[in-house]
This record gives C-alpha cells, sequence and structure tokens, in this order.
C-alpha cells in the first residue's frame, strides 16, 4: 500500500512541485493551502506524514501543529520554512514536530527524512501489534516481544509446553535475556494458569536453607524448628516452581530434586512420610551445565532429567532488528511515566544500539533506555543522549583490534596523529575505559556492587572509591 503524505503549503508552486515529486516517488500525495483545507483532508487521506508550512499567509502553522497532534492520528509532522527562523523550529520540535526543512528543498534531505518516518512508523505499529492483548496471542506477558527467527523458535516451544503442561523445561541463556518471563508465558498459557507459581533462585539462598525452602521442614528437625513448614514444593501444588539459577544448587539437594522428578514424591526434612503433589518444574541457568558436569559440579542423570525440553535465549546483540523494537517499546513506557513526549531515535542513535554489545541484555537495554528518557528534553533521542559506553563502544572496539605491532611500525607517523592528537590525555583514557568497564559490570550484575567487584577483580574498597571518583 502507498504510504501517504499531505502538503499543506499557501504557495501554489511550492506545492504542485513538492507533490508531482513525491507522487514520481510512489506516495500518495495530496495538498492544501490553509488549515481548513488540512483538516479536511487529514480525515479522508489519513496521512502518515504531513508537510506543514510555518508561515500560511494570515495563518500560524505553530499553531496548527497542536491542533493536528490532538487528532491522535499515526502520523508525523515535518515543518517547512523559508526564513530559517530557528526559534520558530525549536518552538515546533516542542510542539510535537518530527522535523523541520528549509526552502528552498534539498529534494535528497526530504527523501532521507520521509524514509527514517516510515521505519519509525513501522517499528512503533509492530510494537502496538505485540501489545495488544488477542485471543489467539499465547504470549501475552511484559516485554515479551520479537521477530528475530531465534525468538521465533522460542515463541513456538513455549506455545507447545504451554500444552503440555506435564514436561519439565529447562531455559538456559545469559543474564538479562528473559528466562523468569519466558517460565511465566509458559505457566501462564499453560491448564495450570490459575494456580500458583513460585519461585526460588538458588543462588540467592544459602545452601543450608534451599532444602527446607524447597521441601519444608517436620518440628524439631533442627534447631529453631519449632513447627512444621511447608515448603514450596507443597504450596505450589497444582502449580509450577520456578528453579532459577539450578545451577548452583548443591550437590547434595540435587539428588533429593533427581528423586522428586522421578516419583513426584518428597519428604520434608527431618520427615519420614513421603508428600505426593503435582507441580510443574521449569529450571532456569546461565551457567555451562555440560562444563559443570565435567568439573563433577552438576549431576548428569539431573541434567538429563530437566533437559527434556530445553529452551535456548539468544543474547540480545544476536536478536538484530528486536533490539530497535525492544528500545521503542521502553521508550514508549517510560515517556509515558515520566510525563515526556519523545517521538524515537534518530538514525544515528539506532544504530549505535544495533552495534553495542549489550553485556547485560534485555535489562540493560531496558535500565538504559529508562535513564536517556529521564534525562532527556528533547522530543527525539540523539547518539548523544545515550551514555558513555554506548557512544564510544565502536570507537573502543576500534582501538582494540585494528592497531597491530606491524601497523604501528609501517605507519608510525600515521598511527600517531590518530591516537596522540591534541586533545590526547592518558588520564583520560584510562578513565574513560574505566567507566566503561564498571557500567557494564553493574548492568551485568543487575546493580550489585560485590558482584560487580568481582567480576573487576577489585576490592570493595577499591571498587567504592572509583564509583565516588567517576560516577
Amino acid at each position: 500500500m502507498k504510504k501517504r503524505i499531505l502538503i499543506v503549503d499557501d504557495e501554489e508552486i511550492i506545492r504542485l512541485s513538492l507533490q508531482e515529486w513525491l507522487k514520481d516517488q510512489g506516495y500518495q500525495v495530496e495538498t492544501a493551502c490553509n488549515s481548513k483545507e488540512a483538516f479536511e483532508k487529514i480525515k479522508g487521506l489519513r496521512p502518515q506524514i504531513i508537510f506543514l508550512d510555518i508561515r500560511l499567509k494570515s495563518e500560524n502553522g505553530l499553531d496548527i501543529l497542536p491542533e493536528i497532534k490532538k487528532l491522535d492520528l499515526d502520523n508525523e509532522v515535518v515543518m517547512m520554512t523559508a526564513y530559517g527562523d530557528t526559534e520558530s523550529t525549536v518552538k515546533s520540535i516542542k510542539l510535537g514536530a518530527y522535523d523541520y526543512i528549509n526552502k528552498p528543498f534539498d529534494l535528497q534531505e526530504i527523501d532521507l527524512i520521509i524514509n527514517r518516518i516510515i521505519n519509525n512508523l513501522e517499528l512503533q505499529k509492530k510494537v502496538d501489534i505485540f501489545e495488544k492483548v488477542e485471543k489467539e496471542n499465547q504470549f501475552n506477558v511484559e516485554h515479551f516481544i520479537g521477530e528475530h527467527p531465534l525468538m521465533k523458535d522460542v515463541f513456538k516451544k513455549i506455545e507447545i509446553l504451554s500444552k503440555n503442561d506435564e514436561v519439565t523445561v529447562l531455559i538456559r541463556g545469559d543474564t538479562g535475556t528473559g528466562k523468569e518471563i519466558t517460565a511465566s508465558a509458559i505457566h501462564k498459557n499453560s491448564i495450570r494458569k490459575d494456580a500458583t507459581m513460585l519461585k526460588i533462585n538458588c543462588g540467592s539462598i544459602p545452601h543450608q536453607l534451599i532444602e527446607s525452602e524447597l521441601f519444608g521442614f517436620e518440628k524439631n528437625a533442627f534447631t529453631g524448628a519449632n513447627e512444621r513448614k511447608k515448603g514450596l514444593m507443597e504450596i505450589a501444588d497444582g502449580g509450577t516452581v520456578f528453579l532459577d539459577e539450578v545451577g548452583e544448587m548443591p550437590m547434595e539437594l540435587q539428588t533429593k530434586l533427581l528423586r522428586f522428578l522421578e516419583e513426584r514424591k518428597f519428604k520434608r526434612v527431618g520427615g519420614l512420610e513421603d508428600i505426593e503433589v503435582d507441580i510443574r518444574i521449569i529450571a532456569a541457568t546461565n551457567k555451562n551445565l555440560e562444563e559443570a558436569i565435567k568439573n563433577k559440579e552438576f549431576r548428569e542423570d539431573l541434567y538429563y532429567r530437566l533437559n527434556v525440553v530445553p529452551i535456548i535465549l539468544p543474547p540480545l546483540r544476536d536478536r538484530g532488528n528486536d533490539i530497535l523494537i525492544l528500545a521503542n517499546k521502553f521508550l514508549k513506557e517510560f515517556s509515558k511515566k515520566f510525563n515526556k513526549k519523545i517521538s524515537g531515535f534518530t538514525k544515528n542513535a539506532e544504530e549505535a544500539l544495533l552495534k553495542y554489545y549489550w553485556y547485560g541484555n534485555i535489562r540493560e537495554l531496558k535500565n538504559v533506555i529508562e535513564r536517556v528518557v529521564l534525562l532527556t528534553d528533547s522530543n527525539e533521542i540523539s547518539k548523544e543522549n545515550l551514555p558513555l559506553e554506548i557512544n564510544n563502544y565502536e570507537n573502543l572496539v576500534n582501538k582494540s583490534t585494528n592497531i597491530n605491532e606491524n601497523e604501528l611500525y609501517d605507519n608510525e607517523n600515521e598511527t600517531r596523529s590518530k591516537i596522540f592528537n591534541d586533545d590526547f590525555s592518558l588520564e583520560d583514557e584510562v578513565e574513560k575505559m574505566e567507566v566503561y568497564y564498571i557500567k557494564i559490570a553493574l548492568a551485568y550484575c543487575n546493580n550489585n556492587h560485590t558482584k560487580a567487584a568481582e567480576m573487576l577483580k577489585l576490592s570493595r574498597f577499591s571498587f567504592k572509591r572509583r564509583l565516588e571518583k567517576y560516577l
């Protein structure tokens, strides 16, 4: 279907010449010479793009722009001016205009703006489709969206597993890829959806307490056990238990979990009676279980019991355009939360988001967009609005990969001029690198300072000192 464009200008020669050129590019184009005619055309044409002149004889395009935005249509407005009035163009952006162009027109510039708007509108449309609650939609879970083939395979497995609620599931993927959301999607779309889904992080609870948390205990089973307590397995009867970071489960408890998976029975700590329950186990880990088996840290028979139907969640950096789909979703969410009117990302910002490594995956992306929306006053996110680690990522990668010893000797003068320019400072470069890796570690560890310090091989004191210095 042809994209629809409306041109609003009081100069007939401008309207007709631009209309003919746009028609030659394959667009459906109509024109209007004043606001009354423009609103009539908008109702009938429902244009995706409107080119609006700032000065329309007795009218001001800046007065018409808010009225167009109030219609809440899926369109973007590009302001046109022949006067190079900076104050007016800035005001138009604040009022919701997507961009502005100066007369006489640069047709190549118009073409670039149109393509950018169309891409943004298509991305927003995809986001809106994913947000709709439809009967046939099996994955009505927050932020669980994607178009990449790897994710489509995940969606297909979720659909199959939702219909087969007896099957044990193992979800694997890096931190922040959405393992818990995947588990919730399976549960919420299964016949167990009205029952409880209980979650336990096997890596965050002291080993000596995990067994009693999972299986409960009898009165006087150990010091302090003053009364009988039901465990998660018993409380979740009829529902689902989600074992996050199952790779961190101690070996002695792995044996008891294996027995439960085989018999669907367990004993409370200190108990003699078998308790039979009807629950589904969904486990998740970011650990290399095959390596853990070799190191005698994970039972091989338990691995095969859990790994009946594995779901592998790809890292965000491998999901291509899904990065922009998610970024736009988060942008819309946080713009509403912070009462901002931000239309989207510039092309440079989109390119930077796509090139970045996303060490913390979706969790890191969400945190970045929230921070950017909170700190941005403009109506569009540019590359300069993005955090330093994203802005400088490509340069840092190029610096670390492009310089080798032969180049240093063969192109000594050129290399020296590229690196050691007038702005170069070793202290500044070292500081940038430290800030870069600290932010990555914090994102990867979900802002846990202790874990981030361990990842960076720093003492807590040293890590804290750097935080105070840089951040």
